[in-house]
């Protein structure tokens, strides 16, 4: 049965190997134009050569300036070594013939040269002129080799340019028709594939069709197939387990949020009954207001819990932090365990704008899960802040900070607490709905996600830092108000 990795490995393959081919063709190319350039580069030197001793003749002839021969026969010998060591590519270049005829005329200028100081004033001025005639030869010499060099250079590079351009063609030719195979063969079987998804998601088809024999694909459309009709099985099952599932939640949610106020209520009311009518006037109209105050306050739960289907708007308004955590203290206090003392540290005169009702849950919330996870002490703290954007390792962040960081400066409210703490293998969980380390009955999960709801409702976020001595660390971070300032 053909398959689409067999198509693809065959023609990725046979690119490989024009490709290769290609690359030899270009190594094969520079190596011959590198034997080229190294032929004109001893022809450049020779040329520069013989250009150099002319110079020196010219000196010793004006200044009879014998330091000036002394380099001069350097030059020849060094001129003489060249030719020998370099015979080879001279003959290609310019054919034995001229090789020969080049080491003739320097053997011929340096035995003059040599001769030269030994001569009288006479013959000295007889030799001069044997000596140009023999420079301006060996000068001519080099230039036909210098010739000869260029048009081999321009000829070679020409030969180079054809190959790699006929090289280049062979590998767009390939590549083109390797494409169209695939395209063919891989690319139009999956464009068709995709369009029978596109018609099963518009509702216009009920199956996805086969468009190729492939293996793969055949093995895909089998068990997609397969797929649509286990989904279509469970749908049925998933509507009938939506409703009962939307119930739980509403019904977790009512129950732990109005936990709070009915035991307030509830303590209030054991009071009044236990000191009967023999009780002090003023204590008992202070439990009969706490009793309305919770009574509302159940009363604003339901009705938040239901309207949040529509999401409702945050009632905002701006409080002096330190009093809104003050009154919260006070509604929580008598759910606390004998023993738990909570202390609000520093506050200045922060005001932040929250809804009342809402941030009174998340102080609520934070301070009784570490009385109940074991804490003795838990101290409540603010300051304005920067935004911190490196965290502490293990430490955790929920929400978005966007609106933190770019509010300036931001609130950090601090709860920490000197309890067990929270373990590292559960933390990215606490702030997940349902999620509970407290034994079955004891606890719903959602008093951390409800908090986190709430400050993310507040355009703010919550990071868990990691305390290296156990206890928890929350910091709640919120957009301060304009007039906070560091």
């Amino acid at each position: 049965m053909p398959t689409l990795r067999n198509k693809i490995l065959r023609t990725y393959g046979f690119s490989k190997l024009v490709m290769l081919g290609f690359a030899v063709v270009v190594f094969v190319d520079l190596h011959y134009m590198n034997r080229q350039i190294e032929a004109g580069q001893a022809v450049t030197d020779f040329r520069e050569a013989t250009l150099e001793m002319r110079r020196d003749e010219k000196n010793l002839f004006l200044y009879r300036d014998y330091a000036s021969l002394e380099q001069l026969l350097t030059e020849i010998e060094t001129a003489q070594r060249s030719l020998v060591e370099n015979q080879e590519t001279f003959a290609v270049i310019g054919g034995s013939a001229k090789l020969r005829r080049a080491q003739g005329f320097l053997e011929r200028y340096r035995a003059e040269l040599e001769r030269y100081p030994l001569l009288s004033q006479p013959d000295q001025t007889s030799a001069r002129g044997v000596i140009r005639d023999l420079g301006h030869a060996l000068t001519e010499a080099s230039s036909e080799l210098s010739r000869g060099e260029r048009q081999l250079l321009a000829e070679a590079t020409r030969r180079a340019g054809l190959m790699l351009m006929l090289a280049f063609a062979g590998v767009v030719v390939v590549g083109v028709a390797g494409g169209l195979f695939l395209v063919r063969r891989v690319v139009r079987p999956l464009r068709e594939l995709e369009a029978g998804l596109h018609a099963i998601d518009e509702g216009r088809a009920r199956t996805l069709s086969m468009p190729a024999g492939d293996q793969e694909i055949r093995s895909f459309v089998n068990a997609f197939n397969a797929m649509l009709k286990h989904m279509r099985q469970q749908q049925d099952q998933a509507k009938r387990n939506e409703k009962a599932a939307a119930l739980g939640v509403l019904v977790s949610g009512v129950a732990h949020e109005l936990n709070n106020p009915l035991s307030n209520i509830s303590t209030s009311a054991q009071l009044l009954l236990e000191e009967g009518e023999a009780g002090d006037a003023e204590t008992k109209r202070l439990w009969l207001t706490q009793i309305d105050s919770e009574t509302e306050r159940a009363r604003r739960i339901v009705r938040r819990l239901l309207d949040s289907v529509r999401q409702p708007k945050l009632h905002r308004q701006r409080l002096p932090l330190a009093d809104l955590v003050q009154s919260s203290l006070t509604l929580v206090n008598r759910q606390l365990p004998a023993g738990v003392q909570v202390c609000v540290g520093t506050m200045a005169d922060l005001e932040i704008e929250v809804d009342r009702e809402r941030l009174h849950q998340v102080f609520i919330n934070l301070i009784k899960n570490a009385a109940d996870a074991g804490a003795r002490h838990v101290t409540v703290s603010a300051a304005p802040h920067a935004w911190e954007s490196e965290l502490a390792e293990g430490a955790v962040l929920v929400g978005d900070p966007a609106m933190v960081v770019e509010s300036s400066p931001a609130i950090r409210i601090t709860v920490e607490d000197d309890g067990p703490g929270i373990p590292a293998d559960v933390r990215e969980h606490i702030f997940d709905p349902f999620f509970t380390t407290r034994s079955s009955g004891e606890g719903t999960g959602l008093g951390l996600y409800l908090v986190e709801e709430i400050v993310s409702e507040h355009q703010g976020c919550i990071v868990l830092d990691a305390a290296a001595g156990g206890g928890t660390h929350f910091s709640i971070w919120l957009p301060g108000a304009r007039d906070n300032t560091l």
